[in-house]
């Protein structure tokens, strides 16, 4: 195409200097053609330049209000004191500067941006990643639009009508108190309460007519998928159905090869506000922790011959189910190993996490063998993007934790709101395989009970692609027992998921799990179980990491003996900040909880845990001089699923493992001067390392 341009331009030059004869003539026109086809397909294929997000992370100012005067003195309007102003980089949180550890309260934002006469032609939206947990936001003195009770989930303002050309002004008041209209619910949830503009902030250009997200649910059909796309948009009342239509171009992503598996015009229908399309595709590369295969799809959507938006997004073609008491992935069935990581532990950023912060932390998981993770609370679409380039598997929640919140009238909406929110902007993650309705409610309670079953009837009505689940610390309680009560909520969804504490908070012993866990399964033999949270917290429980090397290695044999059991969640990966912290070493309270440090630097446990979690298991090693013989056989506990393409280095030695099933053997014989022998994961992570020395 380029080539073809540059031709042109000479004639043209050549044109301007000289005669035309016939034949120039001719190769002119021939040219002009060739280029006005070229320009065709940029506009159809790549891109119109209808859209752009420019980003206001960055310098901006911070200002308290320890009296919650802010509004009522109209800082939104007249601007901050200048008195009270302090810079601040965004993402920012106020709680991990000095004075700010145990603050709750109101915090305020300002910065200035630039707004240029072409934009102001543009429909302009202001899109907050995350703001804990209440936001205001005022442009230029005028309020336009705010956001509360959410403090971890995506928003936008629409600020077109507030906007001028030239210099602009943006302020936010946020505000981290507790609050009975939030979720979390006032003081209950053990994590820090940083509050502030903790995500990234952007400005959105486009036309009225607009797409405000690409929704794709990629189905794996025997060797080829089924891409169901659904478009909803900015504003459905500004989209003429008659004349709308849509371009995609989908092309393969994170993969050896970036081939464009499909280039067309999408066949659909407008419904509810959206438009929806499917595309079948012959072949297609499945997503799976080990192979995180992606796609890539670009739309253009025209309205007659106008291209109005472009929009692209990242998706993968996988599936999950449960069955037999196993997850199902992608047809396998097997038992998944995992751990969760309480972000936010960094003393100088807390949740206003750093990209190096956090590509540490899923490394860290995602060499200890974590093919499974939770978090307590929503995440940033760059831990989403992370986890499905890399290949970890995630069960994202809402954040009601503890006895307190009751799933009344005045909380459920916001938990329906935060499902909403939640599922809209990660709907396209592969790595997300569950949606999490709560952890440790009182749920025996009826009133919990039916509004945990109204959140899972509105998340399966948005997406009835993955898992639905509630996390029980009481699911092991007697039913009806002396108190008579109500069956716990947990096993009313696709599986049971246990916060096994027995050792520590339940106050009882290693041969009390066992116990447990049959107990349950006895009261609700036609769920599989999960082991949702397991693990020693320091100072409050004694033995210091050697107990927790110790007991962990003793329950994943537990838990892998019981057929029942599908999985288990190590809680935790770090010792984390907590406003619920029992130990005050720094600053901020922190609780030890973690096979890690709270600053990321791991402990003996931490070796132990990626021992346990192994889905290869060493049977014998020989070493004579420089040969060795090794059998290696598949796992057959938790965790347990096929190994396909892993490698084993030795010195310059490279032996490829194909295939090893679980139960499966494989003999080993190599030669190598190596002092370790390691076995990596075909993405490239460590899976163990072998000493022949």
């Amino acid at each position: 195409m380029i080539y073809s341009r540059f031709n042109i331009e000479k004639k043209c030059r050549f044109a301007v200097t000289n005669q035309f004869n016939r034949k120039d003539m001719k190769q002119f026109f021939i040219g002009l053609i060739c280029f006005c086809a070229c320009f065709i397909i940029d506009i159809s294929f790549v891109s119109a330049q209808n859209r752009d997000v420019v980003s206001l992370d960055g310098e901006w100012n911070f200002a308290g209000d320890p009296d919650a005067k802010g509004l009522q003195l109209g800082w939104g309007e007249k601007g901050l004191p200048p008195r009270g102003k302090r810079p601040a980089i965004v993402p920012h949180t106020f709680n991990t500067h000095t004075g700010y550890y145990f603050y709750w309260g109101a915090g305020w934002y300002d910065r200035k941006f630039q707004i240029t006469q072409n934009q102001m032609k543009k429909m302009v939206q202001m899109r907050f990643e995350a703001v804990n947990h209440d936001a205001i936001v005022f442009i230029n003195g005028k309020k336009a639009g705010g956001h509360f009770g959410s403090g971890y989930t995506p928003f936008s303002i629409d600020i077109t009508p507030y906007i001028q050309p030239g210099e602009n002004t943006v302020t936010v008041f946020t505000n981290n108190e507790p609050s009975k209209k939030s979720i979390p619910y006032m003081k209950s949830f053990d994590w820090s309460h940083d509050g502030g503009i903790i995500r990234s902030v952007n400005l959105i250009f486009t036309e009225p007519q607009a797409m405000h997200t690409i929704h794709v649910n990629g189905i794996p059909a025997g060797n080829g998928g089924r891409a169901e796309i659904a478009i909803p948009f900015i504003d459905f009342s500004k989209i003429n159905g008659s004349k709308t239509w849509f371009k995609a171009v989908i092309t393969e992503e994170n993969q050896k090869t970036s081939n464009v598996v499909y280039k067309g015009t999408l066949k659909g229908k407008f419904s509810n506000g959206r438009f929806l399309s499917t595309i079948n595709l012959k072949k297609v590369n499945r997503w799976h922790f080990d192979s995180p295969n992606l796609y890539r799809i670009d739309i253009t959507m025209f309205e007659g011959k106008t291209p109005k938006d472009e929009l692209h997004t990242v998706f993968g073609f996988r599936s999950i189910k449960i069955e037999n008491n196993r997850y199902v992935l992608n047809g396998e069935p097997m038992r998944l190993m995992g751990m969760e990581w309480a972000v936010g532990e960094d003393m100088e950023h807390g949740l206003a996490q750093t990209d190096e912060n956090l590509i540490k932390g899923l490394t860290l998981m995602k060499n200890a063998n974590c093919v499974f993770a939770r978090s307590h609370w929503q995440q940033s679409e760059k831990f989403f993007d992370w986890c499905d380039r890399n290949g970890i598997m995630v069960m994202e929640e809402v954040p009601l934790w503890g006895w307190e919140p009751h799933l009344n009238d005045s909380l459920l909406p916001v938990a329906l709101q935060q499902l909403d929110e939640m599922i809209d902007a990660h709907y396209n993650h592969p790595s997300i395989i569950v949606w999490g309705l709560g952890n440790e409610l009182s749920s025996h309670e009826e009133v919990n009970i039916k509004g945990l079953d109204a959140m899972e009837q509105h998340t399966r009505k948005i997406d009835n692609s993955r898992l639905v689940a509630y996390i029980s610390n009481a699911v092991h309680w007697d039913v009806p027992g002396p108190n008579n009560i109500l069956p716990d909520a947990s096993p009313r969804y696709d599986m049971i998921m246990y916060n096994e504490y027995n050792t520590t908070w339940y106050g009882f012993n290693l041969d009390s799990i066992p116990v447990a866990l049959d107990r349950i399964h006895g009261m609700y033999p036609e769920k599989p179980i999960t082991i949702s949270e397991w693990g020693i917290c320091e100072p409050k429980f004694k033995g210091g990491d050697e107990r927790r090397a110790m007991e962990m290695k003793e329950q994943i044999k537990i838990y892998g003996s019981k057929d029942y059991v599908a999985g288990a969640i190590y809680f935790c990966l770090n010792d984390y900040r907590t406003h619920f912290g029992e130990d005050s070493t720094y600053h901020y309270p922190q609780r030890i909880h973690g096979i890690c440090d709270v600053k990321l630097n791991p402990k003996p446990s931490y070796y132990v845990m990626k021992d346990i979690s192994s889905p290869i298991i060493v049977k014998d090693v020989t070493v004579k001089g420089n040969d060795v013989s090794m059998t290696l056989v598949g796992n057959t506990g938790i965790p347990s699923y096929t190994v396909n393409n892993y490698y084993l280095l030795a010195g310059e030695t490279r032996i490829e493992i194909i295939q090893l099933k679980p139960g499966q053997e494989l003999k080993i014989n190599f030669s190598t001067s190596g002092a370790d022998a390691v076995i990596y994961r075909p993405t490239g992570f460590e899976v163990m390392r072998i000493g022949l020395k």
